[in-house]
Protein backbone atom coordinates (compact mmCIF):
# COMPACT_ATOMS: atom_id res chain seq x y z
CA UNK A 1 0.00 0.00 0.00
CA UNK A 2 1.62 3.53 -1.17
CA UNK A 3 -0.10 6.53 0.79
CA UNK A 4 0.60 10.06 -1.21
CA UNK A 5 0.72 13.26 0.93
CA UNK A 6 -0.46 16.18 -1.11
CA UNK A 7 -0.05 19.53 0.78
CA UNK A 8 -0.18 22.68 -0.73
CA UNK A 9 2.63 25.27 0.31
CA UNK A 10 0.31 27.90 1.66
CA UNK A 11 -1.13 24.95 4.22
CA UNK A 12 2.53 25.06 5.22
CA UNK A 13 2.73 28.79 5.69
CA UNK A 14 -0.16 29.22 7.57
CA UNK A 15 1.33 26.48 10.34
CA UNK A 16 4.59 27.86 10.05
CA UNK A 17 3.25 31.31 11.12
CA UNK A 18 0.37 29.94 13.35
CA UNK A 19 2.93 28.16 15.44
CA UNK A 20 5.61 31.03 15.39
CA UNK A 21 2.34 32.98 17.24
CA UNK A 22 1.57 30.51 19.13
CA UNK A 23 5.58 30.52 20.75
CA UNK A 24 5.13 35.13 21.12
CA UNK A 25 1.61 34.39 23.03
CA UNK A 26 2.98 31.58 25.43
CA UNK A 27 6.20 33.75 25.85
CA UNK A 28 3.80 36.74 26.59
CA UNK A 29 1.14 34.46 28.54
CA UNK A 30 4.19 33.07 30.99
CA UNK A 31 6.41 36.42 31.25
CA UNK A 32 3.80 39.07 31.37
CA UNK A 33 1.78 40.02 34.27
CA UNK A 34 -1.81 39.93 32.30
CA UNK A 35 -5.20 39.34 33.44
CA UNK A 36 -7.04 36.67 33.27
CA UNK A 37 -9.13 38.11 30.72
CA UNK A 38 -6.41 39.22 28.54
CA UNK A 39 -4.87 35.21 28.81
CA UNK A 40 -7.79 34.48 27.66
CA UNK A 41 -8.44 36.48 24.52
CA UNK A 42 -4.71 35.57 23.19
CA UNK A 43 -6.01 31.93 23.72
CA UNK A 44 -9.37 32.77 21.94
CA UNK A 45 -7.12 34.26 19.23
CA UNK A 46 -5.34 31.31 18.97
CA UNK A 47 -8.00 28.91 18.78
CA UNK A 48 -9.64 30.81 16.11
CA UNK A 49 -6.59 30.74 14.08
CA UNK A 50 -5.93 27.06 13.76
CA UNK A 51 -9.85 26.42 13.54
CA UNK A 52 -10.25 29.08 10.79
CA UNK A 53 -6.96 27.44 9.34
CA UNK A 54 -8.63 23.77 9.67
CA UNK A 55 -11.74 24.88 7.68
CA UNK A 56 -9.87 26.95 4.68
CA UNK A 57 -7.53 23.90 4.88
CA UNK A 58 -10.59 21.47 3.79
CA UNK A 59 -12.52 23.77 2.13
CA UNK A 60 -10.01 24.49 -0.10
CA UNK A 61 -8.42 20.47 -0.29
CA UNK A 62 -5.21 21.94 0.73
CA UNK A 63 -4.11 18.69 1.97
CA UNK A 64 -5.27 15.34 -0.06
CA UNK A 65 -4.27 12.13 0.79
CA UNK A 66 -4.33 9.11 -1.66
CA UNK A 67 -3.59 5.52 -1.42
CA UNK A 68 -2.87 3.06 -3.76
CA UNK A 69 -2.83 -0.68 -3.47
CA UNK A 70 0.21 -2.13 -5.87
CA UNK A 71 -0.36 -5.70 -6.42
CA UNK A 72 1.25 -6.62 -9.91
CA UNK A 73 -0.73 -9.83 -10.54
CA UNK A 74 -3.84 -7.60 -9.93
CA UNK A 75 -2.82 -4.56 -12.17
CA UNK A 76 -4.86 -4.77 -15.50
CA UNK A 77 -3.65 -3.24 -18.68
Amino acid sequence: MHIHLWIHRWVLWWFYVGVACGVVALVNILTRDLTRIQERIILVIGVLFWLMGGLVCYACEGIQIDSHDHHPHTMKH
